[in-house]
């Protein structure tokens, strides 16, 4: 019988009056959710991952207090707005990025409040990973410093290409731009932007390198999950030295530790450790247990086995000795008969 079934089958009898008291969360005409059957719901209706909808949500919040409280001070509001405009532009502008998040049932609010986590988790990450000389000399040579372009946007490839056309006879990229680009957030800067490495999509950034001069185009159009583009090298990027370069060096190090989710859940784990989580509810109590460690087994005894070898050897030699025990009754069977 399921837990959620027993507990309504709590609120009867004795307990009616308790359940009756708790908070109203909805209601219909044939009755009312309560605070209590809603939470005990939460608590054993399980998702695709296997928690329950409350373990998960439980979870999050406990991360996001974690990180907030580690890292809160390094994260500002200005850092999640910056990140939203970098995101925007890759959806053609803040308004069709909006749209976008509406149509996934989202609020701009809630997709802030997710980059925000993304930002502390990068902090951390950034906290905790240790570079070796090698690994940053390695990420210097194949480094590459941004440069600053300008692109056009457009949702077919006939136009991509006519565009080239009327760029090669000499038409003035800036016209074009205001005439064709559907990238509201660069049109007013002549679609000029910052080419800044890992920020846009991976066609877009490997087109804009191969561009090597200054008033260069691409000559065909580069196709991404936003439509067709066409794009100009404004400034070629100055890398320079090792030493002037070595925090955008370092980013680029820590975006790949991003996309490692093993040290991710290492980083996190240490961190959750270190904050002491106590869960009361016990059935929330599996809310954190990808980041906790589980408890210790118990310890093997001194010469190598464990409790349950060595119940098994016990018994292995008890079974021995009456094995031998009544092959000897046999052999004083066998002389008596013989007598």
């Amino acid at each position: 019988m399921k837990k959620w079934l027993i507990a309504t089958m709590a609120c009867s009898g004795l307990l009616l009056a308790s359940c009756s008291s708790s908070p109203e969360v909805a209601s219909t005409e044939n009755g009312r959710i309560r605070q209590d059957e809603f939470y005990e719901r939460m608590k054993t209706e399980k998702t695709q991952t296997g928690q329950t909808f409350g373990e998960q949500v439980l979870q999050q919040m406990l991360l996001e207090d974690i990180l907030e409280n580690a890292y809160g001070d390094q994260v500002t509001e200005k850092d999640v707005d910056a990140e939203f405009e970098v995101e925007a532009e890759q959806y053609g502008g803040t308004e069709a990025f909006e749209e976008m998040i509406k149509s996934q049932g989202m609020s701009v609010e809630d997709l802030k409040e997710t980059m925000k986590t993304s930002l502390l988790v990068e902090t951390a990450v950034k906290e905790h990973a240790d570079f070796s000389d090698e690994e940053i000399q390695k990420a210097y040579d194949d480094y590459t410093a941004g440069s600053r372009v300008a692109h056009i946007l457009v949702e077919d490839e006939a136009t991509a290409k006519d565009i080239i056309k009327q760029l090669n006879d000499g038409a003035d990229f800036g016209e074009l731009v205001k005439e064709y680009s559907t990238d509201t957030a660069t049109v007013p800067d002549n679609g000029e932007m910052d080419l800044v490495p890992g920020k846009t999509v991976p066609e877009f950034e490997e087109a804009a390198n191969a561009l090597e001069n200054e008033g260069d185009i691409t000559q065909e159009p580069v196709k991404s999950d936003y439509g067709y583009h066409v794009i100009k090298l404004i400034k070629a990027g100055e890398k320079g030295s090792l030493e002037d370069e070595r925090d955008n060096v370092i980013d680029t190090l820590v975006e790949e530790k991003m996309a490692d989710q093993n040290y991710i859940l290492e980083v996190i784990s240490k961190l959750v450790e270190d904050a002491n989580v106590q869960i009361a509810d016990d059935d929330l109590k599996g809310a954190m247990s990808a980041y906790m460690k589980p408890e210790e087994t118990e310890a093997p005894a001194e010469d190598g086995t464990t409790e349950d070898e060595d119940a098994d050897t016990g018994d292995k030699d008890t079974s021995d000795t009456e094995d031998k025990k009544s092959d000897e009754s046999k052999e004083d069977s066998t002389e008596e008969d013989a007598e």
